[in-house]
């Protein structure tokens, strides 16, 4: 079992697993060990960077996150699917037993498929894969499964959706990446694509947001860490003249900091973080990749390495942006829908915004251009919002979990949303994933025997 745990502690820790993904794949292209030894350090090097940027960007954003709601008094739950997880854990112990055993087996399962099916895709964000694993093992427990029955019906459908999310969202990855090195890992894929292809509908391609023309005074735009800065001033600003000293230094946490210099710091530090984070993004991936290919060509042939967010963040910054915006307001119309339809209200979450309405941002620009990135932004942030509360309302605020440890609060990752619906009936679901695995494996070789034909051709 000690084994069993320290695996599972690899899985789950970033830094650590795709250093070891790195190593192996540099052994098996026996590169020198100088060259192992180096690429493996400064993969798991820059993920740490990275993870770093992203704590320092969540410290940064927290104080925002924690005043909004009082200064426009908001009542609600908040959203956070780890949340609902832990609570999960802590309310059955066979969910916490098989779900634990469903996450190592999962992933060799994601391994085998890659191997052996036209889905190449290996999924490597470890607190998602964790998250998909209790996610899994609580709906094949509400559908009356014995423990040996929710570890093997689990791990394989843990496998086959960490092969396939990312097969949803690789046509429009290779247009954000001009490449097919790279997919995304993350479980809000249900929601990022489709406000994608709504974002397609109402823009236009060739209106890059990232070839956009600004007045010469409005050049500095143009840098990532001056545009990042300026909208992080502004909403914090905003906010904390709004909030007054008062609530600033007994919600936000001024510590008798002047309430206006905090609002800046706290600004600044939000864009400090998305710099520091950039950086070791681009670090990883400069080792990531190539190492990866030793895996592709021994292991798992053509196999793509899945990533987290973050990974495609310096791909297009403008449009980062606009989907962080634009989220924002999409989850603010739909704060008020959902309590005119379910009586509940989820509270906006800035984090997600950022994160994955960005990512929506991005694959709006992909699609449809800067009114592409605006309308995907939107479309997302309104559809997490909406359909946190439709599943908030569902199962009863998820109050039975852990006598209501989880009550007032909802999921904030859309797939994670999506399955529990769809296993509403086990075998249903089932049904939908299988469907789902093929139709997505047609695709896929036709996109295969199109590039095939091409290079053929050229």
């Amino acid at each position: 079992m000690q084994a069993l745990d320290f695996l599972l502690s690899v899985v789950r820790t970033p830094a650590l697993i795709l250093g070891l993904v790195a190593l192996v794949g540099l052994i098996v292209q026996r590169k020198s060990g100088s060259q192992v030894f180096a690429g493996t350090i400064k993969t798991a090097l820059g993920m740490l960077i990275l993870s770093g940027g992203v704590g320092v960007l969540i410290t940064a954003i927290l104080p925002f996150v924690f005043m909004f709601p009082v200064v426009f008094n908001l009542e609600g739950f908040a959203t956070g699917s780890e949340l609902i997880s832990g609570a999960m854990l802590d309310a059955v112990p066979v969910i916490a037993s098989a779900s634990s055993i469903i996450m190592a087996i999962g992933f060799l399962v994601n391994i085998v498929l890659a191997r052996f099916t036209p889905l190449k895709y290996i999924f490597l964000t470890g607190h998602m894969m964790w998250i998909s694993s209790v996610l899994v093992a609580y709906v094949l427990y509400a559908a009356g499964m014995g423990q040996t029955m929710i570890i093997v019906i689990g791990a394989i459908v843990q496998g086959a959706l960490l092969t396939l999310l990312p097969a949803v969202a690789q046509p429009i990855m290779r247009k954000i990446t001009g490449s097919n090195d790279i997919a995304l890992a993350h479980l809000t894929t249900l929601g990022t694509v489709p406000s994608a292809y709504i974002g397609k509908l109402v823009g236009n391609p060739k209106k890059n947001a990232e070839d956009m023309k600004l007045p010469k005074g409005l050049a500095f735009f143009k840098d990532t860490a001056v545009a990042i800065s300026v909208v992080m001033l502004f909403f914090y600003i905003i906010l904390v003249l709004i909030a007054g000293p008062d609530v600033v230094e007994e919600v936000g946490g001024a510590d008798g900091q002047n309430f206006i210099l905090f609002g800046i710091l706290q600004g600044l530090g939000f864009a400090a973080g998305v710099m520091i984070l950039l950086q070791g993004v681009r670090m990883f991936l400069g080792e990531i990749v190539p190492a990866f290919k030793g895996i592709s060509d021994k292991l798992v042939p053509n196999a793509i390495p899945a990533l987290d967010v973050p990974a495609i963040f310096p791909y297009a910054p403008n449009s980062l942006m606009i989907g962080f915006i634009t989220s924002v307001v999409g989850m603010i119309v739909a704060m008020f829908v959902s309590a005119a339809a379910f009586g509940t209200v989820p509270l906006v979450s800035i984090i997600g915004a950022f994160f994955t309405g960005g990512v929506a941002g991005i694959m709006g620009n992909a699609l449809g251009g800067r009114r592409g990135a605006a309308a995907a932004g939107f479309s997302y942030g309104f559809i997490l919002i909406f359909l946190s509360g439709f599943t908030y309302n569902l199962f009863n605020g998820f109050g039975a979990l852990n006598d209501g440890v989880a009550l007032g609060v909802g999921h904030d990752c859309v797939d994670a949303m999506v399955t529990m619906v769809a296993f509403q009936n086990a075998w249903v679901g089932i049904g939908i994933l299988g469907a789902a695995f093929v139709l997505l494996s047609v695709f896929e070789r036709r996109y295969q025997k199109r590039v095939r034909e091409e290079k053929a051709k050229g």
